[in-house]
């Protein structure tokens, strides 16, 4: 009987010391940050128009960091804090469609180059790499 009750404080003080453990003492940080956004437009630089970047005015951040892209202005319409990405689904490419979406961004802002049609229209603006989109309401 008094081993059948110190196998039972080993066991429990083993858990106990497990799910302590397992706790994290900071919280995970994402190795790419989320936001939600209207697609805007595109530019148009590719005979295949799937290859083209669409434009996204980023509307709020999961982060702290609420500020990733540049001012422009579209027909008319001045939009803050926009970006150009290439992986949205294809579902999601339509301007006005809200979007959520993780990503990576590049730091720069960069001109699109080496447009293979007549008239091209690019912008200079960063460059997001979408992780994952979706549909959103806000």
């Amino acid at each position: 009987m008094l081993v059948r009750k110190q196998n039972v404080i080993v066991i429990l003080s083993t858990l106990v010391f497990l799910m302590g453990q397992s706790c994290n003492k900071y919280p995970l940080k994402s190795p790419y940050d989320g936001a939600v956004g209207t697609v805007i437009g595109k530019e148009i630089c590719n005979p295949d128009p799937t290859k083209d970047y669409w434009l996204v005015a980023i509307a709020s951040s999961s982060s702290a960091r609420q500020q990733y892209g540049d001012d422009l202005t579209l027909n008319g319409v001045k939009y803050s804090n926009v970006i150009k990405t290439s992986g949205l689904a294809e579902s999601l490419k339509k301007a006005g469609e809200k979007i959520g979406f993780d990503f990576t961004i590049e730091e720069t802002a960069t001109l699109t180059t080496n447009c293979s049609v007549g008239t091209p229209v690019v912008y200079k603006l960063k460059l997001a790499q979408i992780v994952s989109s979706s549909p959103a309401v806000f």
